[in-house]
């Protein structure tokens, strides 16, 4: 396993890549773990509703395709 320290990344580039190198790779790929810090950011799951953010904060919040609600990042 390929190990990468990635360091303090923005949230939604650092998504993207993952997405593109999961579309990329094949059973030849090398497995890889990346080590990454983001700046505070809230991601909102499926699952989750605006009605669920209870403030308004200078905190993004990013939509994502995967299943739950709200979760902190930071």
């Amino acid at each position: 396993m390929k190990i990468i320290n990635l360091g303090l990344q923005d949230y939604i580039q650092t998504w993207d890549a993952m997405k593109a190198f999961t579309q990329a790779r094949d059973i030849d790929t090398e497995d890889e773990l990346w080590v990454v810090e983001h700046p505070s950011v809230f991601t909102q799951g499926i699952s989750g509703k605006d009605e669920h953010v209870l403030t308004n904060s200078e905190i993004p919040i990013v939509r994502t395709d995967r299943g739950g609600q709200i979760t902190y990042h930071g």
